[in-house]
């Protein structure tokens, strides 16, 4: 089976490689209905945490399915999202 982590940070990316994880999701990307308060990562930084890390990271926060090729242009391996399609 597969081990994903949920992180939102340099830290906790760094702490999931060396957990030896699969995958990571990070965010919040962008603004999202589930945490409205939540402070973002936003595309750059998102990336540069992306090119930095070890391990596969999916984007995470207020994506939908047309976010898709932006995440894997700024170095995703994918999305993740709760309710990007009946958005």
């Amino acid at each position: 089976g597969w081990c994903g982590v949920s992180c939102h940070n340099e830290e906790e990316l760094f702490q999931a490689e060396q957990l030896n994880v699969d995958f990571a999701v990070l965010g919040p990307v962008l603004p999202t209905l589930s945490h409205p308060n939540a402070l973002t990562l936003g595309w750059k930084k998102f990336s540069a945490f992306c090119h930095q890390s070890a391990i596969p990271i999916y984007a995470l926060g207020g994506m939908l399915y047309d976010d898709l090729d932006t995440a894997q242009e700024m170095g995703a391996q994918g999305i993740a999202m709760m309710r990007g399609i009946a958005q």
